[in-house]
């Protein structure tokens, strides 16, 4: 039996070096956790306020975790994109720690989620190859791969640790099948499919494929399978059954990606030569004048060159691992022809077999799985080079590391393109200590191809949960569409017509959104409604507004609508 020592030190040095790794090439998402975010684009705003929320439901009222505070008066609304669970929970501690900053909930998520796909990466390739440097280096390859670093702005992309961690769990499975390996394997199932839906459905496609890859006449193994079949059914189905139910009641149609939109997010040969990498930089010019790509799957020079090598020596190896190398080449190329979308009829398959798979707009994300493959077959090369040179597997870590970096001008290499919090205006120091109500922010997008840009709106929020009428999601109410235009001429009747039947309280108006033209128009509007309105903040940014009584009411009470009991109050 191995010393305590002997056992304990490869994890907590791998641990230790992820930890280390994420940091810095990460940075500055831990080492300004309060202060950056990908404030540049409204998927990174909508990121923020997602986890935010998630956290904020969880420490104040879990039982409203899906009742999120937009499109109000609609509920469930979390529902109408990715829950992103599981990538709540891993913010909850930051955001307890920080009093309740939304940007650290965020940042603490990444570092948590990249965390755990090292030390997953880490575990799987030891327990293939056999080596621990091995899995050093093809957990760095993996983790900090171009793919990562293209999508910063979207969380529940970065919850790459899922594949690691279910094929980990299967080859346990493998190893021994026994129903608590099956139960095992099904909760590391369920957690992919909380983390990210489209990971969900990757992950179970690998899974699948590896469990036919490596299938045997066993009783025991099929019935280990069964178990975690039943588990992850078990786990999945209340969260799945609540989401479905949230969004049918929506009204709106669910989003569905087998037409002519898939093409557009498919990858082509060009996505497998683009990277987010300093390193790789170079060609991109040369790249694009060639043939523009669709998304950045390349998986990195050092992880090609190293899965050359592993192929080579898994070949050569006994069948038992030549099966692995197989199964892992195999899984890649299919994951290849499947991130080509419908047009080379893999994914079209897909779609008639796979619950969900209508669902996913982006097929070129199977990518990711093409890198963890060759992770995995990449560690068995790293292990015979390591076996005489223990140094070997540090200086790889350390060269992969260099070439996989992300350097921006904002904080020079290696860094992410991530940018300070913007200042808070007065407006959003005053509403948490205002009455509670409903709030509409203006101006307010109003076509579909702008709703995105309500995402400013929703990562104010964050400061004050007031219920929104603002919004914007995968599913749009049908309601919030007719509603759109006409309630940006507020305050008109029509418009007020609008905010009473939805019970609105407060109007803030950014004037940055206004030219002079349009603020002079927007005065005139105010004083003629004057009556109805109160001035609660009059800033140079924005002005901040109470509705007080209704026209048609102005005999009636001071305050026609009294707010009751908000979703985001």
């Amino acid at each position: 039996m191995l010393p305590s020592s002997a056992r304990w030190w490869p994890p907590l040095r791998a641990a230790a070096l992820g930890a280390v790794l994420v940091v810095v090439m990460t940075a500055p998402t831990l080492t300004r956790l309060t202060t950056v975010g990908r404030f540049d684009t409204n998927d990174g705003l909508f990121s923020i306020w997602n986890i935010a929320w998630i956290d904020h439901a969880l420490l104040t009222a879990p039982a409203s975790l899906l009742n999120a505070n937009i499109f109000y008066p609609h509920t469930g609304t979390l529902a109408y994109s990715e829950l992103n669970l599981v990538a709540g929970l891993f913010g909850l501690p930051w955001y307890a720690a920080t009093h309740h900053s939304a940007v650290a909930a965020l940042n603490g998520a990444v570092g948590v989620a990249l965390w755990l796909a090292f030390v997953a990466m880490w575990a799987l390739v030891r327990r293939l190859s056999g080596s621990d440097g091995a899995g050093l280096v093809s957990a760095t390859a993996f983790t900090f791969c171009p793919y990562v670093g293209a999508r910063t702005a979207h969380i529940q992309l970065l919850m790459i640790f899922v594949f690691p961690l279910v094929l980990l769990a299967f080859h346990r499975l493998r190893e021994s099948p026994t129903p608590q390996r099956g139960v095992a394997l099904g909760l590391a199932l369920a957690v992919a499919a909380l983390s990210c839906g489209y990971y969900g459905i990757f992950a179970g496609c690998a899974l699948t494929w590896m469990v036919l890859a490596f299938a045997d006449r066993s009783g025991r193994y099929w019935g280990a399978i069964a178990v975690s079949a039943a588990v992850v059914a078990a786990a999945v189905w209340p969260v799945f059954h609540a989401f479905a139910t949230a969004r049918a009641q929506s009204g709106a149609a669910p989003p569905s990606y087998v037409g002519n939109e898939l093409p557009a997010w498919s990858a082509n040969v060009s996505a497998y030569l683009a990277s987010s990498s300093i390193a790789h930089e170079w060609w991109l010019p040369a790249l694009k004048r060639w043939r523009p790509w669709k998304d950045v799957l390349f998986p990195g020079i050092g992880l090609l060159a190293l899965t050359g090598v592993g192929t080579t020596v898994a070949w050569r190896s006994g069948s038992a691992t030549r099966r692995v190398l197989v199964a892992y080449l195999t899984l890649a190329a299919l994951a290849v022809w499947a991130s080509f979308g419908p047009r080379l009829g893999l994914y079209r398959a897909l779609e008639y077999v796979i619950p969900g798979m209508g669902l996913i707009r982006a097929p070129g994300r199977f990518g990711i799985l093409v890198a963890c493959a060759l992770a995995v077959i990449a560690g068995f090369g790293v292990a015979r080079l390591s076996k005489a040179r223990a140094w070997v597997p540090w200086v790889l870590v350390a060269v992969i590391a260099a070439e996989l970096g992300v350097k921006t001008q904002e904080w020079g290499w290696p860094s992410w393109p991530l940018s300070p919090v913007p200042a808070v205006s007065r407006v959003y120091r005053k509403l948490p200590n205002l009455p509670p109500g409903v709030l509409v922010e203006f101006l307010f997008p109003y076509q579909r191809a702008t709703y995105h840009f309500h995402a400013r709106a929703m990562y104010w929020s964050t400061y004050h949960w007031l219920p929104l009428v603002n919004g914007y999601s995968d599913i749009i109410p049908q309601d919030f569409d007719r509603i759109a235009i006409p309630i940006n001429a507020f305050p008109d009747p029509e418009s007020f017509e609008i905010m009473k039947a939805r019970n609105v309280r407060y109007v803030l108006w950014h004037l940055d959104d206004y030219q002079s033209a349009g603020r002079d128009v927007l005065q005139t509007r105010i004083t003629r409604y004057g009556q109805y309105l109160r001035p609660v903040v009059i800033a140079s940014d924005a002005w901040l507004y109470e509705i007080v009584q209704w026209p048609g009411n102005d005999g009636g009470a001071a305050r026609a609508n009294v707010p009751g009991q908000a979703a985001g109050g």
